[in-house]
């Protein structure tokens, strides 16, 4: 669908273009003057360019830039046939029939990708959806990102069908192209093209098509993309063609795709072979809590000429291997920052805090290079800047430095969905550095500002990490829950009239500490504590703060911990001789097991851990009536245990939870369900005590 597929329609450096008509390019010279083209044509390494009445030919050395729009286009060409609207929309009627909830409704969609035998590509697309409920109005709003260096970009129509069977086409001069805005840290040429649909109603239609023209690829043999056939909103028919010259092959994933439905129909062409999926009446996706990605569970086609990643990879390693470069500036850097250093342990984890910290992350991009591998090390050491490539580029080189062998490797998140490594396709989202130390492989993220070393993002946890340098693909494996765990002790003290006292510490590691670290880091002292008094006053405002205090969140030698005292006065319950406690803070709730039933898996980012240990000290004269019984639970994806126990004048508890696994599969959803509602009921578990009866009272004398 066209929110969630890309064209990533990649190939390499050198331009061809044939007669380009009908839609305006400048072209700025070397000189960086320009000149307005109505027509290119390329021959003989030279631009012929009708400009007006005049021609002008360009070798292709006074080229600087070639970048093409829509804006020039004629309302003529806009007006295409809008006759099948009306044949439309019944369809979009009976589909609201059947989904009347729908905020909108993807009536019909095609997708069409060509790979010529020049090795430039072609694409056109075009989506009706019929618009339900006002919320959908914004789907008129069309944004389409392109990189005018490679690509030109045109809309071949833009157009509302009302109710009452009136068409309103887009005029051209209502298109605009801007620079596109990616974010304050993220640069690359990229250009969007934007409109409105004019008149756009609920109870009508909004149609749109494009065509992209990739005339100068990043690589002639690269030709590859992806493409979804379902998503939030139901859909009433979904196309995708993927046509390829007869002596090449295409190597294709259907995902999510009941067996024997993903084959596509092939059709012989004069020019080329055609590919066709095809996919109708496919409900909308129902949001769950904890769900994996949509790719992870929507009907997908992802396709390639390369069945494997040997060319891609022979492609790129000699561009790793150029910015891999251990130079003197480097050098001198890791000896700066290793000085003094105990082991290669410590040595790593100041190289690895080093680029976490100093490096600030800044993306810039311009080609299959920057895009794919990143700047040289020494750049981004120089510059102080760069993406996730660059920062795994400069952490590998830097390891090479103290006798560490590491790569920069691609990885796909895992809150993105499973990267597809069957056939050969970039699909990495991410760059982490793989690390080769005493026989064993481990990674790192230097992205991330606040992991201390040897863990790394929960993200990448779960994942497959491409590394090109070496050719291979490798499982980045899931940490065991004490890998990303939480530790808490409570001190409490109880008073006879339910005044309570407690001191809370708390220690973690993984995730869970670069998390607290990162929210005490951008905190002042005052505002922490500021944090912490509306924590507090949720359970009374009846309160007194002690303290409210942590480590130093930049000391990444020590493991962070957080400390605070506070007197909750009159907390605990009385009735008459008893005395009713719940230990703030300690009921547990499972969102992601809420539903009766689930259609899809839970999917976690990592495995966790969590530890409490709480000492109650009861007050004087009194003694326990009751405490809650000890659980235990053990499954594959969940492990707890609860212990109350009575030693003195103290109640000692002991509780741990932990899940071991990523991923609860739906077929295992009601037994883990069933367990965590056992757990989240015995969090709610309230302790009794009793006041014991003075003689006094015991003799019946007033006191």
């Amino acid at each position: 669908m066209n929110k969630y597929h890309r064209f990533a329609l990649l190939c390499i450096l050198t331009i061809l273009l044939t007669t380009v008509t009908g839609n305006t390019a400048v072209i700025t010279k070397t000189d960086d003057s320009s000149i307005a083209a109505e027509q290119i044509e390329y021959a003989d390494n030279a631009l012929t360019i009708l400009s007006g009445s005049e021609t002008v030919r360009l070798s292709r050395s006074e080229i600087k830039n070639i970048s093409f729009t829509a804006q020039k286009r004629t309302a003529e060409i806009f007006a295409t046939d809008s006759a099948d609207l009306a044949e439309i929309m019944p369809k979009a009627l009976e589909l609201l029939k059947k989904y009347p909830d729908a905020q909108s409704i993807l009536v019909t969609e095609e997708g069409n990708y060509q790979h010529r035998k020049d090795g430039t590509c072609l694409s056109r697309y075009r989506c009706v959806t019929y618009l339900a409920q006002d919320e959908s109005l914004w789907e008129a709003q069309i944004s389409l990102s392109f990189d005018p260096n490679r690509e030109t970009i045109k809309v071949l129509h833009a157009r509302s069908y009302t109710p009452d069977g009136a068409v309103h086409t887009l005029s051209p001069d209502q298109i605009k192209i801007s620079k596109g805005t990616s974010g304050s840290v993220n640069f690359d040429q990229y250009q969007d093209l934007s409109f409105t649909i004019p008149e756009a109603a609920v109870g009508g239609l909004i149609d749109y098509s494009y065509e992209v023209e990739e005339f100068n690829p990043f690589d002639r043999n690269l030709f590859q993309g992806r493409f979804y056939f379902q998503g939030s909103q139901p859909v009433g028919e979904s196309v995708l063609r993927v046509s390829v010259p007869h002596d090449k092959p295409l190597y294709y994933v259907a995902d999510n795709i009941a067996s024997g439905s993903g084959e596509p129909v092939k059709t012989e062409a004069v020019e080329s072979v055609i590919y066709t999926w095809k996919f109708t009446d496919l409900p909308p996706i129902i949001s769950e809590p904890n769900m994996p990605a949509y790719r992870n569970i929507v009907p997908g086609v992802y396709y390639s000429l390369h069945k494997d990643f040997t060319y891609v990879h022979e492609k790129l390693r000699p561009m790793f291997a150029k910015r891999f470069q251990l130079t003197d500036m480097v050098k001198e850097k890791v000896e700066e920052l290793i000085e003094g250093a105990r082991d290669v342990h410590e040595k790593i984890a100041r190289l690895y805090q080093f680029c976490q910290k100093e490096i600030r992350y800044i993306s810039i991009k311009g080609n299959l290079a920057s895009n794919q591998v990143g700047h040289p090390a020494e750049d981004t050491l120089k510059n102080r800047y760069g993406d996730c490539t660059d920062k795994g580029m400069l952490l590998a080189t830097m390891l090479k430095q103290i006798g560490v062998e590491a790569y920069p490797v691609g990885v796909r998140t895992n809150d993105t969905g499973r990267a597809v490594r069957e056939i050969a396709i970039f699909d990495d989202n991410h760059c982490i550095t793989e690390v080769h130390l005493d026989g064993r492989i481990f990674y790192l993220d230097s992205t991330a500002t606040d992991y201390r070393y040897p863990y790394f993002r929960s993200d990448d946890h779960e994942t497959v990490a491409d590394n090109t340098m070496l050719g291979t693909l490798k499982p980045v494996p899931l940490p065991p829950p004490e890998d990303n765990a939480v530790h808490i002790t409570r001190k409490i003290e109880l008073a006879a009239d339910g005044t309570t006292r407690i001191d809370f510490e708390s220690t973690q590691n993984g995730s869970s500490e670069a998390s607290f670290r990162g929210s005490a880091r951008n905190l002042k002292a005052e505002e922490y504590e500021k944090q912490i008094r509306a924590q507090v006053s949720a359970l009374t405002a009846d309160y007194v703060l002690e303290l409210a205090t942590h480590t130093e969140p930049l000391d990444f030698g020590t493991q962070f911990k957080a400390r605070s005292i506070y007197l909750l006065n009159r907390f605990a319950t009385k009735s008459g001789r008893y005395m009713i406690f719940a230990i703030p803070f300690f009921e547990m709730g499972f969102p992601e097991v809420s539903l009766e039933k689930r259609r899809y898996d839970i999917e976690y980012n990592t495995s966790r851990l969590r530890t409490d240990q709480v000492e109650i000290k009861i007050p004087d004269n009194f003694n326990v009536k009751y405490l809650p019984p000890a659980l235990r639970i053990q499954s594959p994806y969940v492990e707890f245990e609860i212990i109350y126990d009575q030693q003195g004048e103290s109640i000692n508890i002991v509780r741990k939870l932990a899940f071991p696994r990523r991923i609860v599969p739906v077929a295992d959803y009601q037994s883990f369900k069933m367990d965590l509602e056992k757990i989240a009921q015995s969090t709610k578990q309230k302790i009794f005590l009793e006041e014991a009866e003075t003689e006094a009272a015991s003799e019946g004398v007033k006191p």
